[in-house]
């Protein structure tokens, strides 16, 4: 039954953010076309935007994985997308987050006058945390 509700809740997951792209599209569309900087609200409507189509691919990805999960467990397709499942987080999950996030960020930082020093150093040292914690990985398995 888990597996049901969570099938239907991802497809809603992914149509509320299907609204949220129409909705914002043309604003976000529009503040990466103009010539001038951004103001902090556009750099927060960007980020909606980016966040919401890699949520929305990325619950694809595993909604189609997890049904192809219940209908064939053992299936080629369905052993081949949890083998890839991995590979579809980069671009869907990691990097879009990624980019909402330093958009995100960015307007807060914009909205606050805060210094642009801490920002760049938060987001140096998370760029650091990631590349230790790969190498890590790679260290400790062999």
């Amino acid at each position: 039954m888990i597996d049901e509700i969570s099938g239907g809740l991802t497809v809603l997951t992914i149509l509320m953010g299907i609204a949220v792209v129409v909705h914002w599209r043309k604003a976000a569309v529009e503040a990466v076309k103009q010539k001038e900087p951004l103001e902090s609200y556009q750099w927060l409507i960007i980020g909606v935007v980016i966040a919401f189509i890699g949520q929305g691919l990325d619950n694809l990805y595993w909604l189609l994985t997890w049904t192809s999960n219940y209908f064939s467990s053992d299936g080629v397709f369905t052993k081949w997308l949890f083998d890839h499942g991995t590979l579809a987080n980069i671009p869907f999950r990691q990097t879009c987050g990624i980019v909402a996030a330093y958009c995100h960020i960015h307007a807060a930082v914009m909205m606050e006058k805060a210094k642009n020093s801490k920002f760049k150093l938060f987001m140096m040292g998370s760029c650091l945390a990631g590349v230790l914690f790969s190498l890590g990985m790679v260290f400790f398995k062999y």
